[in-house]
């Protein structure tokens, strides 16, 4: 069961970033593996690393796409993508025509913990006994900015249901031009598929569910003031691929001496 534990100390190191700089590096245990990951000056890329082919087995533009779909058997949930710092509110109206500004909106972000309960569009579906429910209400997505700060516009968007592994939806810009009616179909193969508003079209940019097992990106977090405000901002860091791999933090050991039988019974999620 333990065969494929990795003991890690992970840091990006990168030209430029916002937090201070450490010494570490991506290592790993008998024998000591070295990698550089190289997300580029302005954190342009997501890096997908598998630790059995010790090696970056995808990479893609952040900015390449808008929503993750998953593709679990029994799941409805749509992901932002983090990465730009994108942020949905959901409105009262069922009528696209008639959302044209964002006067009024409460923004939502994911989690960074991963709880499909704490995204920003979970309220998109729900289930009541056997049955599905689609409130059909419009939300407002905010893209976002791209490496460069640009912002990334405005859309409006009806998620109108999920049928047959098929998601259907339809969005438009906030003056009513530019209708789109979309679908998503589950691959599972894929722990999600993704989509861009930008171009209108699927666009799978994720390895295959166990051909990865961590993400080099920038996604957006909440920090707190030292009144203990909340507020989102956008780190770089490590995600891990919820779909077969897990991670125990230790902060009592020392890493070159770390073996298997130190970590059987450690708390890993």
């Amino acid at each position: 069961m333990f065969k494929n534990i990795i003991f890690l100390l992970l840091v990006v190191v990168l030209l430029s970033s916002c937090f201070k700089e450490d010494d570490t590096m991506p290592v790993r245990v008998n024998p000591v593996e070295v990698e550089t990951i190289p997300m580029g000056q302005y954190y342009t890329y997501q890096i997908y690393f598998n630790f059995e082919k010790d090696s970056t087995v995808s990479s893609n533009l952040k900015s390449e796409f808008d929503f993750s779909f998953s593709s679990g058997d029994s799941s409805w949930v749509i992901r932002l993508n983090t990465s730009t710092f994108m942020k949905a509110a959901m409105t009262n109206q069922t009528d696209l025509a008639m959302v044209t500004d964002t006067a009024g909106m409460v923004w939502q972000f994911d989690n960074s913990n991963g709880d499909p309960d704490s995204t920003a569009l979970f309220n998109w579906m729900s289930v009541s006994g056997n049955d599905s429910i689609f409130p059909g209400k419009v939300y407002v997505i905010n893209r976002g900015i791209n490496e460069l700060g640009v912002k990334l516009g405005l859309r409006k968007i009806i998620f109108e249901k999920l049928e047959n592994d098929t998601y259907y939806f339809r969005y438009a810009n906030m003056d009513n031009t530019g209708l789109v009616e979309a679908s998503v179909t589950k691959d599972d193969e894929y722990n999600d598929v993704q989509f861009s508003l930008k171009t209108g079209n699927v666009i799978q940019l994720q390895p295959p569910t166990y051909n990865w097992d961590l993400l080099f990106t920038q996604y957006t977090t909440l920090l707190y003031t030292d009144e203990g405000d909340a507020y989102p901002y956008l780190v770089t860091g490590t995600l891990i691929n919820m779909n077969g791999t897990s991670v125990a933090f230790d902060s009592t050991m020392v890493f070159s001496q770390i073996t298997l039988d130190d970590v059987q019974y450690l708390d890993f999620s």
